[in-house]
């Protein structure tokens, strides 16, 4: 039998609160360099969770409010990189400060609006204490990563510069290792027999389709086999005579050329030859430029000093697009990224995209490290919050910056009751990391703020962090009623 329980106001607001107490205190002990991991069974083996969302997954029952926190985390995580441990303690305390507001009679729909009609001025307090920094060594000491890894993010970093994209991967050996290519790069699978990896000199053809016949292209073809000059073909395939022709001419030694073919399939296949034309200076044959076959001339075709290839990924040396149309279509796929800043694979699609045409990427291979299992994890959050960074500048970290926020926010004392809850709310909020931070070093309140001079936070994940705690407490605080259905044993 199940038996039904209906329960509403402040024992449903006691109860949501009691159910996410383990797994807040949980999240706000392993914060900051000081803090600790949270140990679980899996199986036969113990295992540690390192991160906000990671204590979710595995802590969080299924009552509603633990729900509620485990998939706003797992979705902040996989949006915004960092910030997940930030968030939940930011959450608890907003929930706290509510749960106290609305015991005192401010109702919580009320109590929404006031907090709603905070943001210009708590995006205003950001703008005061946030400062415009390309030094990223502030954000790499918060991260308190190992000391090789340190370095070689920061390397990694310099030789990708603003403009580039830094993409981290697994090797099975240990350490790191770095690989920098600077040209245009992207993954092209070839199209042709045989393995050409290397071509100096190289003229490039780019084609947004399928290459069955070069049809009047046939002559220049045959004046790369004679002259000796090397020829790229970048299509969405190669079939039929088209492909007999080069095979035939590649084959007898008189013609060398590659043909490749993006990885990546549909749209993002045809921003790829988009980009690699523009790159290397080609007209793009395709229906939209209206540029055919048939009128294609040795003038349309792009150039680079090299071309490389190394499994799938390929590399255009010092290819010869204008600059000016370069760095306007680097301006659209700026705008793209921000257009996609909570959409996690849009945005890194895009990231990828501009440093590629841009002509900065570094990769950074992590290998098994003895002491650190979940190295790569935590230095893809480091990358993550360097990134927002560079976009949003920096606050004092260790909780100063924030505190000096929720200072500045209750400076203002309004007559209004429900508008003098919503600046506490928000204060509190903005005070939790700093107070988790002395908390986890074994600081009393009183000893004052955590050194922080050489430690930066990033503004903009920052701010979003905040916005999404006070969305998630303030959604939790106007639960009126719930049925609770529990298994009933008779005996």
């Amino acid at each position: 039998m199940t038996a039904v329980r209906i329960i509403s106001g402040n024992s449903l607001q006691a109860e949501l609160t009691d159910d996410l107490a383990p797994v807040l205190r949980a999240i706000a002990a392993k914060l900051g360099p000081d803090g600790r991991a949270a140990l679980y069974t899996l199986g036969a083996r113990v295992r540690r969770a390192t991160t906000g969302t990671e204590i979710a997954r595995h802590f969080c029952a299924d009552g509603t409010s633990e729900v509620l926190l485990r998939e706003a985390l797992v979705s902040a995580d996989r949006d915004l990189g960092d910030g997940t441990s930030r968030m939940a303690v930011m959450t608890g305390a907003a929930l706290a400060a509510g749960r106290r507001s609305v015991a005192a009679g401010v109702h919580p729909s009320h109590l929404i609006r006031s907090v709603d009609g905070l943001r210009p001025e708590i995006t205003r307090h950001f703008a005061a204490v946030t400062q415009d920094t390309s030094n990223i060594e502030g954000i790499l000491a918060a991260a308190a990563l190992p000391g090789d890894a340190t370095d070689a993010l920061d390397r990694a970093l310099e030789l990708a510069g603003s403009e580039g994209h830094v993409e981290l991967s697994d090797q099975p050996e240990p350490g790191l290792r770095l690989d920098h290519v600077e040209g245009f790069s992207a993954d092209m699978e070839p199209l042709l027999s045989g393995v050409l990896t290397h071509m100096d000199a190289v003229h490039v053809l780019v084609v947004n389709d399928i290459l069955t016949d070069f049809k009047r292209l046939a002559p220049v073809i045959e004046g790369f086999a004679q002259s000796g000059k090397s020829l790229l073909i970048a299509a969405r395939g190669l079939e039929g005579a088209a492909k007999q022709l080069l095979e035939r001419n590649r084959q007898a030694g008189v013609l060398r050329v590659a043909a490749i073919t993006p990885r990546d399939k549909g749209p993002r296949a045809a921003e790829i030859l988009r980009d690699l034309a523009l790159a290397t200076g080609a007209t793009l044959v395709d229906d939209e430029t209206g540029q055919t076959l048939d009128t294609l001339t040795p003038e349309h075709l792009g150039a680079a000093e090299a071309f490389r290839r190394s499994g799938d990924h390929v590399t255009f040396s010092a290819p010869a697009g204008d600059a000016a149309a370069i760095a306007l279509r680097l301006q659209d796929i700026a705008h793209e990224i921000e257009r996609n800043r909570y959409l996690a694979l849009d945005r890194e699609h895009a990231q990828r995209r501009h440093a590629r045409l841009s002509g900065r990427w570094v990769e950074l291979f992590i290998g098994p490290h003895r002491t650190e299992p979940d190295l790569r994890a935590r230095m893809a959050r480091a990358l993550a919050s360097v990134r927002s960074a560079r976009t949003g500048g920096t606050l004092t970290g260790g909780g100063v910056g924030l505190t000096e926020i929720a200072a500045r926010l209750e400076a203002e004392r309004p007559s209004d009751p429900t508008d003098r809850a919503a600046r506490a709310l928000v204060g509190e909020a903005l005070r939790a990391t700093g107070r988790a931070l002395r908390r986890n070093a074994g600081l009393e309140p009183l000893d004052g703020v955590l050194p922080a001079d050489s430690v930066r936070d990033p503004a903009r994940l920052s701010r979003d962090v905040l916005d999404l705690a006070l969305s998630l407490a303030l959604r939790i605080l106007t639960l009126e009623t719930a049925v609770l259905r529990t298994p009933h044993h008779s005996h």
